[in-house]
């Protein structure tokens, strides 16, 4: 079994004092947590920490009394989907100050482990940028420090002449390689999570072919192939989507070919969408091998005992239940075409 998922890779709960969002104290040690249907509840703490139940936001609302923007903040994360950095700064967007936003950001140790996914997809765009220079593209080398050190004249020379091929200033380019800094370290965060959760999910997905292959259910329970079948067919085609998606950002050396700003604009905004998507889906598959493990294996990593037909109960009541909710952003992911 998979390690035990680290607090800041959970997007299915939200503490509420993660970041400063909220006046009210009352709420501070509350959190949202998405069930298995992705429907939200807030699971109430009192500030001694102490667990005093599950609430829906118009409970926490007219219990603790919150005042304006304390509720609509809690009703616009109760309709998210996944409580990822990006996400959550989406449904906030609307109730939040610039400098309040600024603050959801992922943590400066996350970036550090980030570093790594975040090089592997930039190194061969810094390649571009460092043409005839004498520094070498290495594991440690990153957009960010492009300008850094003695090479700075030479990188600018080739900057400028990249904006020159495409008719824009130089300047633009700067901002070019800024923003898609931004959406490399998005993308390298969705990807360092997703690849946390692939060891669990593949472990699922084993389960469930075992449970499919069980041929003396059959008659007790007759909708057990197919149901397993969709199971599968929907793990795997996450699985091939979402390698599938992360893969296309290794093309990215080929960015400053016939970039334009309507082109990097278009792709910007497709991308912010794609960042939700990615979130649901994640999230989804969270909860689903959450509820397994913890039904089917102990805290030391040791399977419990069951029968197959408890396997199968179980399986019916999660990993089968609302399976359809994540078709649409499989979907949208599978058909995304990046204009890197």
């Amino acid at each position: 079994m998979a390690k035990k998922l680290e607090s800041v890779d959970i997007f299915f709960e939200m503490p509420l004092n993660k970041w400063p969002i909220f006046d009210s104290k009352t709420i501070a040690k509350s959190k949202i947590v998405l069930l298995q249907d992705l429907k939200p509840v807030v699971d109430m703490f009192n500030a001694e920490g102490v667990g005093i139940g599950v609430r829906t936001a118009g409970e926490v609302i007219t219990e603790v009394g919150l005042n304006t923007h304390d509720r609509q903040r809690l009703v616009a994360l109760m309709g998210a989907r996944s409580f990822d950095v990006y996400s959550v700064r989406a449904a906030l967007n609307d109730f939040v100050t610039d400098a309040e936003l600024e603050q959801i950001q992922i943590p400066k140790k996350e970036q550090e482990r980030l570093q790594q996914y975040m090089n592997n997809y930039s190194r061969g765009l810094l390649s571009v940028i460092l043409q005839g220079t004498d520094v070498k593209v290495t594991s440690r080398s990153s957009l960010s420090g492009i300008l850094e050190g003695a090479n700075r004249g030479a990188v600018l020379k080739n900057l400028i002449e990249i904006a020159s091929r495409l008719k824009i200033e130089p300047k633009e380019i700067v901002v070019y390689i800024s923003k898609l800094s931004e959406i490399i370290l998005a993308i390298s965060y969705y990807q360092r999570v997703y690849d946390a959760l692939l060891e669990d999910l593949r472990e699922l997905l084993v389960d469930v072919k075992k449970l499919k292959d069980q041929d003396t259910l059959n008659n007790r329970f007759p909708g057990i192939k197919d149901e397993t079948q969709e199971a599968l067919n929907i793990g795997r085609g996450t699985i091939l989507t979402l390698n599938g998606y992360f893969d296309q950002f290794h093309k990215v050396e080929k960015f400053f070919d016939e970039i334009t700003p309507e082109k990097f604009r278009s792709m910007r905004e497709a991308v912010e969408v794609h960042y939700r998507a990615i979130g649901m889906i994640v999230c989804f598959w969270q909860i689903k091998i959450n509820d397994w493990r913890k039904r089917f294996w102990d805290e030391r990593g040791r399977r419990r005992d069951s029968t197959w037909e408890q396997r199968y109960n179980f399986f019916k009541d999660t990993v089968y239940h609302n399976l359809y909710t994540i078709q649409d952003n499989l979907e949208l992911i599978k058909n995304a075409k990046l204009d890197l």
